[in-house]
């Protein structure tokens, strides 16, 4: 196995956890009334941004190599969007923040970029 490919494994691994935790602060922040709808929809957003991530970091590499970092970093922001509306708990944020900023690193992977760009499937 490629150190590429253990990379995008690893990438893989915690887009996924930080949906998962992203989805966990979604059921969290769901009180029944109208004010809950911004901190749902925000968590909702950074759960839908992890996911996605995971994706771009499948062994068929469905982006070009330098949108996997771009598709992190903008996960990343809307992470800190969501600490500033305060959405959930603040360390539930700071370790979905930590991923984002380690997806963003291995996305930045010049090895991992060169494996996304040769084994494209679109």
């Amino acid at each position: 196995m490629s150190t590429a490919l253990k990379k995008m494994s690893i990438g893989m691994g915690l887009g996924l956890l930080g949906g998962i935790l992203a989805i966990a602060a979604v059921a969290y922040s769901w009180d029944g009334s109208f004010q809950s709808i911004v901190p749902v929809g925000l968590n909702l957003l950074i759960a839908t941004m992890f996911f996605a991530t995971a994706g771009s970091f499948a062994k068929s590499a469905p982006v070009a190599g330098k949108s996997i970092a771009i598709i992190a970093a903008v996960c990343v922001a809307m992470t800190i969007v969501s600490m500033a509306y305060a959405s959930t708990f603040l360390w539930l944020q700071i370790i979905l923040l930590a991923i984002g900023v380690v997806e963003v690193l291995i996305g930045a992977c010049p090895a991992v970029i060169r494996y996304a760009d040769t084994n494209k499937s679109a």
